[in-house]
């Protein structure tokens, strides 16, 4: 395998898909924390974290990795998780413009 380097514009867009995936995650990661030591709490708060954990913090990691290591495999696994990780952006903003749609509109999806 080629030894393949990045340009400096890719490293960026690496970084700033890494912290948007990795923002994500610790978005999912919020309801838990709130509801920590709460008795009322009925498990529901780590759904978040659970799809979090699959969905985001793998892409994260490998697009952190690509933009620090710039070299090789870490350089095309950080472009595979760039596409994936728009994938889930696409999902996780239908999913809140249908959530919105059905809060301001009253059309009981949700």
């Amino acid at each position: 395998m080629a030894d393949i380097a990045a340009s400096p514009k890719l490293r960026l867009t690496f970084a700033v898909g890494a912290a948007v995936m990795l923002a994500l995650w610790a978005w999912g990661l919020w309801p838990m924390i709130e509801n920590w030591n709460n008795p009322n709490d009925d498990g529901f708060t780590a759904v978040p974290v659970f799809f979090g954990t699959i969905f985001c913090l793998p892409p994260g990691l490998l697009l952190l990795a690509g933009a620090i290591v710039n070299r090789g495999r870490a350089v095309s696994r950080a472009r595979k998780a760039l596409y994936a990780g728009g994938a889930v952006m696409l999902v996780v903003i239908a999913f809140l413009i249908l959530a919105y749609a059905d809060e301001k509109f009253h059309l009981g999806i949700g």
